[in-house]
């Protein structure tokens, strides 16, 4: 009996020293991250993440814990069950740990069920793989294996090895209560509240939070609860105060400017620029040399210098832009076609009104939903990658964007005016690969990046170059914004910095130009301001803003995973939503300050919930 309870011991001390060596690697592999923290976070990091690799231990142990029951007078089976159910929890944990330590560069979370929106396009996923380093992530994936399974091999074996005969009266009582008390250890102790992120959140420093996560415990509590609650886990006041403080902030009474010639039927070509985010344009003080032809724009036409994206994936920056509809930090609403169908979109109210409307973007539509949002979108045409010959298909993620360029400039000289179009780009998403000679050399991430941006730049310029050729510019409103931000270049190092993003108004359509618009917006302002300045309603997209209304509230939301930003012009705060903490603030921010951003959030997620 004493053997079988050894072995009941050492299996799951032996998951949780490897769940530590995985934490440890984890603060190794983002060193830079983990080098920003004084060294007193990362022990803390490991003694908070204890907890949560005890309670996933404790759900490892539960199956061959009850079946220890049976093992009295025979054990070569279980033996055989013990071993596989190791080595297949082995390539499952060590593989999502392994994805995990890349994806968090990319996401700034850890791994979670997202992840399973790219089983229904393999192809993307594997053109987002594609700027990891495969070969050195591949060879540590097998070696962690290596490691994990020969340790948990020698425990099994040497152990059951040892066991004797004992009566089932024994093995009955002791086992069936050892399993019963792993009830404890998996809800994280005696506690009212069960093991939860918050458990192991400790830090006003995001990065140490995250490192106290166990991978697999998230990934699993991520797909259980991936369900849509209609339960608002984001109450912080009372829903009537809450509603009542965000829609003062988009009481306006002011006039609003007009920019454009709003007597003519304009045409309007929205370009959405992936991951354009500020830090590379000099035009916002970022990085210079990046973005030559943008910057050049920025002198001719309207360029709004602080604007944020609403959210941190494209499928949320798409229903921002054309929605005007906030991000979700724990959801995406383009998942939920029920949920979209209810929204306003800008192609939708254009059509009513008269414009012809198409959407453009080189790869699967299908990717993260899109489909299904576009299409309740009402565009009388959407082009992507099966319109295009498999000529063009030189990109992983499709036709690259001056394929795709090229091909709107084409169908708009053809296309019965006002026109309404929209095109996304894609060749400034991993792995950043360009058909067109390196012109920022460097074959790390930051690099590669820039330089991808640098060939969409000059896709882009020439693209609006032949445009001013065409007879329909001098009629015609070009809007150039990103469809979120990047963390990289690492240049800029708060939170704000990644959702910062530009925005640009180009065309014959404008009357003024050379100008800066410096008021503080967002993404979803985009559909108010757009469509006041045609003189059409913008009353359904109540969670938009028109920025060039004089009496305005200046604020931006942005939304990341299960944290919130708020910006002002007096400064800016950084919520985790799990554990309560703000991880970064700048300026003289108040409580109240605090208090609205978490009403803003309270009402915006339940809008989303009671759509």
């Amino acid at each position: 009996m004493r053997k079988r309870i050894e072995l009941f011991a050492l299996y799951g001390l032996s998951w949780i020293v490897l769940f530590q060596l995985f934490r440890l690697l984890f603060l190794a592999y983002h060193y830079q991250k983990t080098l920003e923290l004084p060294s007193s976070l990362w022990v803390q990091s490991a003694v908070h993440g204890l907890r949560m690799d005890i309670s996933f231990a404790a759900y490892i142990l539960a199956i061959p814990t009850i079946l220890l029951i049976f093992t009295a007078r025979r054990w070569d089976w279980y033996k055989r069950f013990l071993l596989i159910y190791s080595y297949v929890l082995a390539v499952i944990i060590v593989t999502l740990t392994v994805i995990d330590l890349e994806l968090f560069k990319a996401w700034g979370f850890r791994i979670d069920s997202t992840s399973l929106h790219y089983l229904e396009t393999p192809g993307e996923a594997l053109a987002s793989a594609g700027a990891a380093p495969i070969l050195p992530l591949l060879l540590l994936l097998l070696g962690l294996l290596a490691l994990t399974v020969t340790v948990l091999r020698n425990i099994t074996s040497r152990s059951i090895a040892a066991f004797v005969p004992v009566k089932f009266v024994y093995t009955l009582p002791v086992f069936l209560i050892l399993t019963a008390a792993l009830i404890v250890p998996i809800r994280g102790g005696f506690q009212l509240a069960p093991m939860n992120e918050s458990a192991v959140f400790f830090s006003d420093k995001s990065f140490a939070n995250y490192a106290a996560v166990n991978v697999p415990w998230n990934y699993m509590s991520s797909i259980i609860n991936a369900s849509y609650s209609n339960k608002n886990p984001f109450i912080y006041q009372d829903e009537a105060k809450a509603e009542r403080l965000v829609r003062n902030l988009y009481k306006v009474n002011g006039k609003t400017e007009q920019v454009i010639d709003s007597t003519a039927r304009l045409n309007v070509v929205v370009i959405i620029w992936e991951s354009f985010t500020a830090k590379i344009s000099a035009s916002l003080n970022g990085v210079p040399g990046v973005t030559p032809q943008f910057d050049k724009l920025a002198l001719e036409g309207i360029l709004f210098t602080n604007m944020y994206a609403s959210g941190n994936r494209s499928d949320k920056g798409l229903v921002a832009i054309l929605s005007g509809y906030p991000a979700q930090p724990t959801h995406s609403i383009i998942k939920i076609p029920k949920k979209t169908s209810t929204l306003p979109t800008l192609p939708r109210v254009f059509r009513k009104n008269g414009w012809q409307t198409s959407f453009y973007y080189g790869g699967e539509t299908e990717f993260a939903n899109m489909k299904s949002y576009l299409l309740q979108d009402n565009f009388d045409r959407i082009v992507d990658k099966d319109d295009f010959d498999k000529a063009d298909m030189n990109s992983k993620w499709g036709a690259h964007d001056h394929v795709v360029l090229d091909r709107l400039l084409d169908d708009l000289d053809k296309e019965k005016q006002p026109f309404f179009s929209t095109l996304f780009t894609l060749s400034s998403h991993e792995p950043f690969e360009v058909p067109v000679k390196t012109t920022i050399a460097g074959n790390d991430p930051e690099h590669l990046f820039m330089n991808a941006h640098h060939y969409t730049d000059a896709a882009i310029g020439n693209f609006i170059q032949k445009a001013k050729s065409k007879p329909w510019w001098k009629n015609t409103l070009v809007i150039i914004l990103a469809d979120h931000g990047h963390p990289l270049p690492y240049t800029q190092k708060t939170k704000p910095s990644e959702f910062h993003i530009p925005m640009l108004w180009l065309g014959g359509a404008l009357v003024g130009s050379g100008r800066k618009i410096d008021a503080l917006c967002s993404q979803t302002d985009v559909a108010a301001t757009l469509l006041n300045q045609f003189r059409l309603s913008s009353a359904q997209f109540e969670w938009s803003n028109d920025i060039f209304s004089a009496g305005r509230e200046s604020f931006s939301y942005f939304a990341f995973n299960n944290g919130l930003g708020w910006i002002r012009p007096g400064g800016f705060l950084i919520r985790d939503n799990i554990g309560g903490n703000i991880t970064e603030r700048e300026g003289t921010f108040d409580q109240s300050e605090e208090e609205l951003a978490k009403a803003y959030l309270q009402a915006s997620f339940g809008d989303y919930l009671k759509r």
